[in-house]
């Protein structure tokens, strides 16, 4: 029974052995087609609904894509729609940092984290493609060129006007910018000037057409010329800011501060200044002028008195005057002469009217003034605020907004070359700040023509203001003989007239400048270069 027994256990094993024989010879092919798995076969869109199409979703579950071929293949379906995505790329900021991480290498995810000066900012264009910011140059400079229009004006504390409008410059502008990091904050540093000189303009005016005190409105210059207008600029900032602090729907904003000069060198020149003539007024014997009315009827009133609307001024003709009574161009008068009454017969002479027409003292035109004859030299400077708002639009294009707000310092330097009494280069100075302040816009368009040259197209403008400002008036030596309170002549002790010299000075004034304005509009086209 034993044997039997032993016998039989031994036929069992022998079965087991043959069955994993069968079912070795039976999978053998299929192993080898699993061998073959991940080997592609050609792309392409099936246009029948497969066994494999309709079983995807059992594969999905199992993390397969969509495929074609053969059952088990992970075969990817070519399709005619793409999508893709640039990963953020970490770059470090150290030298003893990773320059690349792939699969395969020494650094690991564990030792890329033990690096903290990576760069994690990135633009993004509209499409939302990443653009990270190490690919981009950290330094860039600029150069273009600028046509500028520009206006000009001040206000004297006397009332005085000067204008220099439509003034047409042409500018040449440089500069640069660098990008750093500073303890993980990107931080951007830049400085431009630009230099312009004036290619043509309008009319330079200087007027009086105010009275010197509104207190007693007879007092006044009352006058006006204009002329030719000329100058050049000078401009300089330098700055330092954050850069792409917020984002802002992809609209990437930078904070900064900077300082600013700028100067503006304007001439007037070639002026007419009007000669308008003054009539001689028909006065009474009391010393009061005569008015008439629109009915014949005239009146008297003191020089001081304002007279009613409807009355007119009468003016002096040759028949209100005497002339004197000899016909020789070499006579000689003695001791007295007679005098006569006009006649028609007179005609013009003496005075260049006939009966009944006023007699005008001078009236024979505008003068030209040739050469200078005002000079004004000004400058802005002060600490000043800025916002740049910029977006990545697509890969070749960017849109770039610029603000800019200020509190700058006036100073300005006056040199009237036709005033004798005062001093030249400079006559005069103003200086303050009080209600100074200064504003400036740009929109900038950017198109890379090149890895490293971009296109640049720009219009801006920028306004300066300054309120009421102290100054300084330069007085010239003088002298005169000195005079009583009755306008006689004092004399010395040898019974001569006293002549009194008066040395150059300074005065001190209190509101020497009410206001100064500067306004511009600008169209820019230039290029940066990326290094």
């Amino acid at each position: 029974m034993g044997l039997f027994c032993d016998i039989i256990k031994c036929n069992e094993s022998m079965m087991r052995i043959g069955e994993i024989a069968f079912f070795a010879v039976f999978w053998a092919p299929f192993a080898a087609l699993a061998v073959n798995e991940g080997v592609p076969s050609y792309y392409q869109s099936a246009p029948n609904i497969t066994a494999n199409r309709a079983a995807y979703g059992q594969y999905a579950n199992m993390g397969y894509s969509q495929y074609v071929g053969q059952s088990g293949q992970k075969q990817i379906v070519g399709t005619t729609s793409y999508s893709y995505q640039v990963p953020r790329v970490k770059v470090p900021t150290i030298s003893a940092a990773p320059t690349a991480y792939y699969p395969g290498s020494s650094v690991n995810s564990s030792t890329i984290s033990n690096y903290s000066g990576y760069a994690t900012n990135s633009a993004m264009t509209a499409n939302g493609i990443a653009i990270p910011v190490e690919n981009e140059p950290a330094t860039t400079v600029h150069a273009g060129y600028t046509r500028r229009f520009a206006d000009f004006q001040f206000k004297t504390g006397v009332n005085s006007v000067l204008e220099w409008d439509d003034m047409i410059f042409n500018e040449i502008n440089v500069g640069g910018q660098h990008n750093f990091t500073l303890r993980n904050v990107d931080l951007f540093a830049y400085a431009d000037y630009t230099y312009g000189d004036m290619a043509s303009g309008g009319l330079s005016m200087d007027y009086d057409l105010e009275p010197y005190d509104w207190a007693d409105q007879r007092y006044g210059i009352f006058t006006i010329s204009m002329g030719d207008e000329s100058g050049r600029t000078d401009r300089f900032r330098l700055g330092i800011g954050a850069r792409h602090v917020w984002d802002l729907w992809g609209w990437k904003l930078s904070p900064s501060i900077g300082y600013e000069i700028f100067k503006h060198n304007l001439k007037m020149g070639n002026h007419l200044y009007p000669n308008p003539g003054i009539y001689l007024p028909l006065m009474a014997v009391s010393g009061d002028y005569v008015y008439g009315d629109e009915y014949g009827n005239y009146y008297t009133l003191p020089i001081d008195a304002t007279p009613p609307d409807d009355w007119y001024q009468v003016c002096m003709s040759p028949e209100d005057m005497k002339l004197v009574d000899s016909s020789s161009s070499y006579a000689s008068l003695g001791t007295s002469f007679m005098t006569t009454d006009y006649t028609p017969s007179m005609d013009t002479r003496p005075w260049g009217v006939s009966s009944g027409e006023c007699v005008i003292i001078g009236g024979d035109g505008p003068i030209l003034v040739d050469g200078t004859t005002h000079i004004y030299n000004t400058t802005w400077s002060g600490f000043y605020i800025g916002l740049e708002i910029e977006k990545q639009m697509t890969l070749a294009d960017k849109l770039r907004f610029y603000f800019q707000f200020g509190l700058p310092k006036y100073s300005a330097e006056g040199i009237w070359p036709n005033r004798d009494d005062w001093q030249q280069n400079p006559s005069f100075l103003d200086e303050g700040d009080n209600g100074a302040y200064s504003y400036a816009a740009e929109m900038e368009y950017n198109l890379k023509v090149s890895s490293r040259l971009q296109l640049v197209l720009k219009v801006d403008t920028n306004y300066f203001h300054v309120g009421k400002i102290g100054g300084e008036l330069y007085v010239a030596t003088s002298g005169g003989y000195l005079v009583d309170e009755n306008g006689q002549y004092i004399l010395d002790d040898n019974d001569n007239p006293i002549y009194q010299t008066v040395a150059a000075h300074t005065e001190k004034i209190t509101e020497s400048l009410k206001e100064a304005n500067w306004q511009s509009f600008g169209l820019h086209i230039g290029v940066k270069y990326a290094f």
